[in-house]
């Protein structure tokens, strides 16, 4: 199967973050004790796999990006939701751009989650049968 993988994907939003905000640290993996704010976490919420037309797959994944703003302040995490929305509009992997959906923010105790979708498709890969040499045919007529 032709796949961008879960973890494609990911690196995809933790690399875009980082280009797109180079002064904030990202963490992907989960959050060491003691980081220091501002500071992004990637967090894949769930990914599905539904079968579409022939030898394709939608793949779905769904992110939620914690955003920890510095000293706890709701307006600077609503000013990076602002931010995000265009930042994680396209996200690029190996030359392929994939389009975030379903973007939408909310503020938890003083921490930005900002929720978006990226859908890919992939394709079956499906081996290749041999071609029939040679058929002959006969028909009669009475």
């Amino acid at each position: 199967m032709s796949i961008v993988t879960v973890n494609d994907v990911r690196r995809a939003v933790i690399a875009t973050l980082g280009k797109q905000f180079p002064m904030i640290k990202v963490y992907g993996e989960e959050i060491e004790q003691g980081f220091e704010a501002p500071a992004f976490f990637v967090k894949l919420l769930s990914a599905s796999h539904t079968k579409e037309l022939g030898p394709r797959y939608m793949r779905t994944h769904s992110f939620d990006v914690h955003y920890f703003p510095l000293d706890g302040q709701n307006e600077d995490a609503h000013d990076m939701a602002e931010k995000l929305y265009e930042a994680l509009e396209v996200i690029e992997y190996n030359g392929v751009q994939y389009r975030g959906t379903n973007m939408n923010h909310e503020i938890v105790d003083s921490v930005l989650h900002f929720f978006v979708d990226y859908n890919v498709y992939v394709r079956r890969i499906t081996p290749e049968v041999p071609m029939m040499q040679n058929m002959e045919q006969e028909g009669y007529i009475k």
